[in-house]
């Protein structure tokens, strides 16, 4: 059963703000113990000076060693201490009470709950909260922020796979679950507060047509580089990631009127990159 009592909070930082602080204030006491993980090249353990937040310890990495490797260094501490669930959290998520307890409730009610590597919640952007059918589905990958990973599960994966860095990092860790007959299941019916990143919009003539979230060309780099390699070592979804892949390239020749050619070249430096059996940290020109 999960409860309170073995789960463990792992939420990496990257040049956190006041607001980062608020957001871990809305779980830390929702769980046995919170642990930080901070990606910045410079320690802010002052933001935490003022904040109540019982059982939470901050590490900092004086470096920015990749969501991968923090998560993993924050996930094994956790491991370390006992927790035998895993709550894996970006800065910019935040939990609202009754949202976790219907998170929480469903999860300890699937049936299946011992072959379970991943649960998530649904992501609530700008208070958007759909109504679904069913109670569950299991999928082939979901992001990373608010899943409970199964501490035998990431002991099973060995957790997040380093080379990746950033970006599709989720979603290798998912299908390498599903590679071991572990599942993969959100639950419909819990939202986690989520913060997209810079948000645009394409309007023709003066009309909203889409809204769409938009990167700094480096995190294309990232994107392509990883899908590739993600379809390598996971053929059996190779229609799934380049169909993601696809979509990604038509969104900057159709909408990225701000740093369209940039963001090419790092696709096309990811692309170069892959072939080349680069990995890692991207390396400055």
């Amino acid at each position: 059963m999960i409860t309170r009592d073995n789960i463990t909070a792992v939420v990496v930082w990257y040049h956190p703000t006041e607001e980062q602080v608020q957001n871990l204030s809305s779980y830390a006491s929702l769980v046995s113990a919170t642990i930080i993980i901070d990606n910045s090249e410079t320690d802010h353990r002052h933001l935490l000076a003022s904040a109540a937040l019982p059982n939470t310890t901050y590490h900092p990495l004086l470096d920015n060693k990749g969501i991968a490797y923090a998560l993993n260094y924050g996930c094994r501490l956790a491991l370390q201490q006992g927790a035998e669930w895993l709550l894996t959290m970006d800065q910019d998520s935040r939990w609202e009470a009754d949202q976790w307890e219907t998170y929480l409730q469903s999860a300890n009610r699937y049936p299946a709950i011992m072959q379970v590597g991943v649960f998530s919640p649904r992501q609530d952007y700008a208070s958007q909260r759909p109504i679904y059918a069913t109670e569950y589905e299991e999928k082939p990958a979901v992001m990373t922020s608010g899943c409970l990973l199964s501490a035998f599960g990431f002991q099973k994966t060995d957790g997040f796979r380093d080379e990746l860095f950033i970006d599709e990092v989720d979603n290798e860790y998912c299908f390498h679950c599903h590679q071991l007959g572990l599942q993969v299941v959100i639950i419909n019916h819990a939202f986690l507060q989520h913060q997209l990143g810079e948000m645009r919009e394409v309007r023709i003539a003066g009309v909203l047509r889409k809204q769409y979230s938009d990167h700094a060309p480096f995190r294309y780099y990232y994107m392509v580089r990883n899908n590739l390699r993600l379809s390598q070592l996971y053929p059996q979804y190779q229609t799934f990631n380049k169909k993601r892949l696809r979509k990604m390239l038509k969104r900057i020749f159709l909408y990225d009127h701000v740093h369209k050619w940039e963001s090419l070249r790092m696709c096309y430096r990811g692309w170069q990159d892959f072939r080349q059996g680069r990995f890692g940290k991207l390396k400055q020109e």
